[in-house]
């Protein structure tokens, strides 16, 4: 199978949205789940989606996509604009560290 030949596509509220990834209609969901839509609406959604996805590919290590969703989607505010480097190294520390608050056990 060519990857051209693949696609995904979530329906929210009537709107089609395409992704070109499982991952990113995974994210999507967890972006609805937290809320970010009602927060930023569905431009901030789809931004938050990108953004996820980004830090996703980026990952050296076997990333917990859930984690991490749940992880920008609560920081989304302070995270939405910094490398995505810098959200993973942020992410990893509260991450092998239990989380915050005992999130991630």
């Amino acid at each position: 199978m060519n990857e051209n030949e693949f696609a995904v596509k979530v329906i929210f509220n009537g709107v089609e949205y395409p992704f070109a990834f499982g991952s990113e209609a995974y994210i999507f969901h967890t972006g609805v789940y937290n809320g970010i839509h009602k927060k930023y609406g569905i431009d901030g959604l789809m931004r938050y989606v990108t953004a996820v996805h980004e830090c996703y590919i980026a990952d050296s290590r076997k990333t917990p996509l859930r984690d991490l969703g749940d992880y920008m989607a609560r920081h989304w505010a302070s995270v939405e604009e910094r490398a995505r480097r810098e959200i993973l190294d942020d992410f990893y520390e509260l991450y092998d560290n239990g989380g915050e608050n005992g999130t991630f056990r």
